[in-house]
């Protein structure tokens, strides 16, 4: 058994009704706080990878940079809400079919370009082509 110091003992003679005892009090494992994180709705990094499709190493980067969903940290541990997650999902989407259809904009709004194994040589025959057209318009 431990040793009791002498000031202690006056603590504990005071407050002997109000303390309990150590066999009656009630200890929470590690486990059982995760587990009513996840009750409220909150996930931890696995679990939030999990729900994204990405790897956990992928969305810890992403919140390091800033461009992940929004989380929450208590204590050492980051946590996530479905909400949160689900609004992320949205925006990488809307961001998505905007890029897409700027995409789209920009491909029927682009130069001619034409791809010729010989450039000079097109080069020569389309100046040949136009002086043959001034020449014929010309005479």
């Amino acid at each position: 058994m431990s040793r009791i110091w002498p000031c202690q003992r006056v603590i504990m003679s005071r407050n002997a009704k109000r303390l309990p005892q150590p066999d009656r009090l009630e200890q929470t494992s590690g486990s059982q706080r995760i587990s009513a994180y996840v009750r409220r709705g909150l996930m931890r990094y696995q679990e939030a990878a999990d729900y994204l499709g990405i790897a956990k190493g992928t969305l810890a980067n992403w919140v390091s940079l800033r461009v992940g969903p929004r989380s929450i940290k208590i204590g050492s541990m980051r946590l996530f809400r479905q909400e949160d997650l689900d609004r992320f999902i949205e925006e990488k989407l809307f961001e998505t079919e905007r890029f897409e259809k700027r995409r789209r904009r920009q491909r029927g709004r682009g130069a001619l370009v034409l791809t010729c194994p010989h450039p000079d040589l097109f080069l020569f025959s389309v100046m040949a082509l136009a002086l043959a057209a001034f020449l014929f318009t010309v005479s």
